[in-house]
């Protein structure tokens, strides 16, 4: 009689346990700190990056600017007044103020004598009614009188102007003036010149 004997497995050798247990515990290891290092590295960036924005100086606006604008409106006479110049640029710190380049004013505008005004430069603040001319202003009174200053301050709600420069022209018969500071009212009709007034009549061929 033969006796069979059932096979036992073999013990798994604890040797070969540590060799699987060994990668298992290094990954536990790294992987969080691989999480945590990039988790420090999203962070940082951020950090810089708020940084840099904070620090960088602010970006510039360019100031709106026009071509060829036209500005009209009604003076307290009734008559019309119209502005215009080769450019306009709004003032980024005062919005309601435009500075003009080569400005025109045409006050009776569409009327039989209007009153021309032309400078090299301007600075119109529509709210208070205000027009700064500046740099070789040309005054025609649309009466025969042409005068020519530096500065003109034109009130465009009542017409009148104010020159705080001196003044020189010709008005009718040949007559010569020089003055210190003058104004203009009444549409044009009262033309006053004040101090160290000059004139000089020159005789008719």
């Amino acid at each position: 009689m033969i006796a069979i004997t059932p096979a036992v497995p073999r013990p798994v050798r604890k040797k070969n346990r540590n060799r699987h247990r060994k990668p298992v515990r290094a990954l536990r290891t790294i992987l969080p700190a691989v999480a945590i290092g990039m988790t420090v590295a999203i962070v940082g960036q951020g950090v810089i990056r708020a940084m840099e924005v904070k620090s960088a100086p602010p970006a510039a606006v360019a100031p709106l600017r026009m071509d060829n604008p036209r500005f009209t409106g009604t003076l307290k006479d009734g008559r019309a007044f119209l502005i215009t110049a080769t450019s306009a640029t709004r003032d980024l710190n005062n919005t309601d103020q435009v500075f003009l380049k080569n400005p025109q004013l045409t006050r009776g505008y569409g009327s039989d004598r209007p009153t021309h005004v032309v400078s090299k430069d301007g600075a119109y603040q529509e709210e208070k009614g205000s027009l700064l001319l500046t740099g070789d202003v040309k005054i025609d009174n649309g009466q025969g009188y042409q005068f020519a200053s530096q500065k003109a301050l034109v009130d465009t709600r009542t017409g009148d102007l104010v020159g705080g420069a001196a003044v020189e022209g010709a008005g009718p018969n040949n007559r010569a003036i020089r003055a210190d500071s003058y104004s203009v009212s009444d549409k044009g009709d009262r033309v006053l010149f004040k101090g160290r007034v000059r004139t000089r009549l020159t005789p008719q061929q």
